[in-house]
């Protein structure tokens, strides 16, 4: 008698714990489909050299844009080693794609910061990290509905845009990093 009431029990225990995990799974980062105006501001790469944002952006490349900091201690490295990682499976054609980090801390991430930080990573042609004053900074992250506080609460946001569409999708969340390469082969090229 016991056994036929605790297999039910058991089976419906594994069929929820099923559930939960696709769910989790399936729930750790958002998707959505934006359109943003990127500012004509003009940012500098870690040489030092001129970036004029809205058209290093509206590249005929997939271009996967990310907002982070060189000081940060959670999540930026975690992003950094995903971009990293994601290099190194498209190696040797890592500037198939432009991978662009903008710092939100203009006023300590420098060129010669910046540059540090790349070799830091093994970052190879392709991935560019920019900076510049705290005015165009700002503006840029308003353009693309960033804040600050998304670097102390995890929830990252890494935009990607398809050259074909010119369209943005948002990943908000905990992406993994097959989640990288799974969104990119997504996208329309």
């Amino acid at each position: 008698m016991k056994n036929k009431t605790l297999l039910p029990l058991l089976a419906f225990i594994a069929l929820a714990t099923l559930v939960y995990f696709a769910t989790a799974e399936k729930d750790r980062y958002r998707r959505s489909v934006v359109n943003y105006r990127v500012p004509a501001v003009t940012l500098r790469n870690q040489q030092g050299a001129p970036v004029p944002l809205r058209n290093y952006l509206n590249s005929s490349k997939p271009v996967m844009l990310e907002f982070i900091f060189t000081s940060c201690t959670t999540l930026c490295p975690n992003q950094a080693v995903k971009f990293s990682n994601f290099q190194q499976r498209l190696a040797p054609q890592t500037d198939q794609v432009r991978l662009v980090s903008i710092t939100v801390d203009p006023e300590t991430d420098t060129p010669e910061v910046i540059q540090r930080y790349l070799q830091q990573y093994r970052a190879q042609p392709g991935w560019d990290f920019l900076t510049g004053s705290k005015e165009d900074i700002g503006q840029v992250m308003a353009a693309f509905d960033i804040k600050p506080s998304d670097m102390i609460t995890l929830d990252s946001s890494l935009l990607l845009r398809s050259p074909k569409t010119g369209q943005w999708l948002r990943l908000d969340g905990q992406l993994a990093g097959r989640d990288f390469m799974r969104e990119y082969q997504r996208l329309e090229h």
